[in-house]
């Protein structure tokens, strides 16, 4: 594969950084509020996402940082990026969390190129508002109106780098990576939270990054393309 898409959240880190944020910040209570309201008045994907950046607004890049810092990297996470840079591969972290700490974790990792929700900060600090990269001209009929469209990640980094679909790998866990799995050449369902996503990927992986790699590793020498999802666990 020559270009590689990661979700960040639950994946790449074993946790979810909004929600760390929250419990760190005593905004869980409010997040669950945004839960239930979101169930109750039919709200969507995208303007739950703009009412999270609203809660956090006013504070610090730093105090974020300091919290973000602490999610644990999923098993084998940084080596395998390593190995695929190693192979020739551009990898991405594609994710509906900030755009500053994807950023962050990017710099960590070593990480090619980030794609992520745009945060609006003045002097060091959130200023409430989220600025979401844009979404496809076409979305699929099934489609959430996430304020990440990974799709259209997808679709661009593939036209950035000159690569065809048939030759990018995708990695999520989330109904918002089902797009992205759907899509890429090989689809990959890394501990998946919900049916759909394991629906929408061509493997799915129960374990960690050195389980992913075994198994991509494998899918990859049998060539084998729209055989329908598999189990590694």
């Amino acid at each position: 594969m020559r270009l590689v898409l990661l979700d960040m959240d639950g994946t790449v880190l074993m946790g979810r950084s909004l929600r760390a944020l929250a419990g760190a910040f005593d905004l869980e209570e409010a997040l669950a509020a945004l839960d239930r309201e979101k169930l109750e008045r039919g709200l969507s994907e995208r303007e739950v996402a703009h009412r999270i950046a609203e809660l956090f607004a006013g504070r610090g890049l730093r105090e974020l940082y300091r919290v973000f810092d602490l999610i644990p990297l999923t098993p084998g996470a940084c080596q395998w990026i390593r190995d695929q840079q190693r192979r020739g591969a551009v990898v991405a972290l594609v994710s509906d969390s900030w755009r500053p700490l994807v950023e962050r974790l990017a710099g960590r990792l070593g990480v090619d190129e980030v794609w992520a929700n745009g945060l609006a900060v003045e002097g060091g600090r959130l200023t409430g508002k989220l600025l979401p990269p844009p979404g496809v001209a076409d979305p699929p009929p099934d489609c959430r109106r996430h304020a990440v469209c990974k799709l259209q990640a997808l679709r661009s980094l593939g036209e950035k780098y000159g690569v065809e679909r048939e030759r990018i790998l995708a990695v999520g866990d989330g109904p918002v990576d089902v797009c992205m799995l759907r899509e890429a050449g090989l689809g990959v369902a890394l501990n998946p939270k919900a049916k759909e996503v394991a629906r929408a990927a061509d493997i799915v992986v129960y374990g960690d990054f050195y389980d992913l790699g075994r198994a991509v590793d494998a899918e990859e020498a049998r060539d084998v393309q729209g055989s329908g999802s598999r189990i590694v666990s």
